[in-house]
């Protein structure tokens, strides 16, 4: 499956962690709203009339959705950090490809932004915990980022940089207004 939309939280370098411990790789997408409906939906009808048909569903279906401080909903994908190797039992690291759209791979040193137009490959997982708690898990991948918005820390996301035409000069001599005082 495949989700399109925006990225936000975007933990796919290094783990999201809680009270200090690694929890597992994840994003947050915020899909356009038809598309959102449409998923809850088709989700909720699959459950019903496919997936749990013998059982007693009770109530709404859970789906990964989480709301922004804006009070937009997206919904999170995500996976463990690790697997185990079935020979040794010893947990190995997980990697989570992520591709420009040229099917390149980002550095691992390039963090994904809020607001970086992506698109996640993730499995669907059904579950079935009792009549009042059943749904579905999706978990990450891969990813894709087709408009990158670099995460920074610095502030320097606030400005807005102008881009240099290719044919002008680029010299180490400062020009007169662009000295900063």
């Amino acid at each position: 499956m495949k989700i399109k939309g925006k990225a936000y939280w975007t933990k796919v370098r290094k783990p999201e962690e809680w009270q200090g411990q690694p929890i597992g790789f994840s994003v947050q997408v915020q899909m356009p709203e038809e598309n959102l409906q449409r998923m809850k939906k088709y989700f909720t009808d699959k459950c019903i009339n496919d997936v749990f048909a013998e059982k007693n569903c009770v109530g709404e279906i859970t789906l990964p959705l989480k709301i922004l401080a804006d009070g937009k909903e997206t919904v999170k994908v995500k996976t463990k950090h690790f697997y185990i190797d079935k020979a040794t039992g010893k947990q190995i690291p997980k990697h989570i490809p992520v591709y420009n759209e040229y099917g390149e791979l980002i550095p691992d040193d390039v963090a994904i932004g809020n607001g970086s137009d992506v698109e996640v490959a993730c499995n669907v997982k059904y579950f079935y915990e009792g009549q009042k708690k059943w749904g579905v898990r999706l978990y990450l991948q891969s990813m894709m980022v087709t408009n990158l918005v670099k995460y920074a820390t610095d502030g320097s996301e606030e400005f807005e940089f102008k881009k240099r035409p290719a044919n002008e000069d680029s010299t180490d001599e400062p020009h007169a207004d662009e000295v900063d005082f």
